[in-house]
């Protein structure tokens, strides 16, 4: 297998179109996947599935980065996995990713508080505006690794099918041979009915023959014997 992506000079940022590419050699004869995972610092940001081509073994795979909290600036790590037909094959491609704050990083709020002091020599008003991590964060981070897990679910059931097709083919396969092997019984069926056929015709030949023979002896005894007399 080789995979690789259309990483741009400097690596991705922001939420940009991520192509994963790549073929398997030889190329798979059945339908087939491959499991791809893109991983960060934060986890698994994205797993899918994309389809292999049964004529070129070619595969494509498209996600969109900053899709959530856990694309954070860093180095990603691609995992593709295949296997169909007996065989599997795994490959691995790296990129560069910078946040810009747009569905990436850390998700934050701004509070602002106000107060008031009297003093002998008026009203003072302090404003203070503190940034802090919004009470959000965990809930969100726990409905993506949620996300993630039924993602990875997807994929195994997808290759749990795959196999089960492989089998479903490898059946058809038996049957198609067993039908061929039952077709040739039922030609040795009528084969022998032919052969019994010979056998019986040839049979009475012989039968006709021994009851001429036999004919022609008495005759032949009845003419001595007058001779005789």
């Amino acid at each position: 297998m080789t995979i690789s992506t259309n990483v741009p000079p400097g690596g991705y940022s922001g939420q940009a179109d991520i192509t994963i590419s790549g073929t398997i050699t030889p190329t798979p004869t059945v339908a087939s996947n491959v499991i791809i995972t893109t991983r960060g610092s934060m986890g698994a940001v994205d797993i899918g599935s994309t389809p292999v081509s049964t004529s070129t073994g070619a595969f494509t795979y498209t996600l969109v980065s900053g899709g959530n909290a856990a694309w954070v600036s860093g180095q990603y790590t691609v995992n593709g996995t295949w296997g169909a037909q007996g065989s599997t094959a795994t490959a691995t491609t790296t990129f560069a990713y910078t946040s810009n704050g747009i569905g990436g990083g850390v998700v934050t709020v701004t509070v602002t508080s106000t107060s008031t002091t009297t003093t002998t020599i008026g009203v003072q008003t302090t404003t203070v505006t503190t940034t802090i991590p919004s009470s959000d964060a965990a809930a969100l981070t726990s409905i993506q690794g949620s996300l993630t897990s039924i993602t990875a679910t997807l994929g195994t059931i997808t290759g749990t099918l795959n196999t089960i097709s492989q089998a479903v083919t490898q059946l058809n396969t038996a049957f198609t041979g067993i039908s061929g092997n039952i077709s040739t019984l039922n030609n040795i069926g009528g084969q022998l009915t032919t052969l019994t056929n010979s056998v019986n015709n040839n049979q009475t030949y012989v039968l006709v023959v021994a009851a001429l023979a036999a004919i022609t002896l008495v005759l032949e005894l009845a003419i001595l014997v007058r001779k005789l007399s």
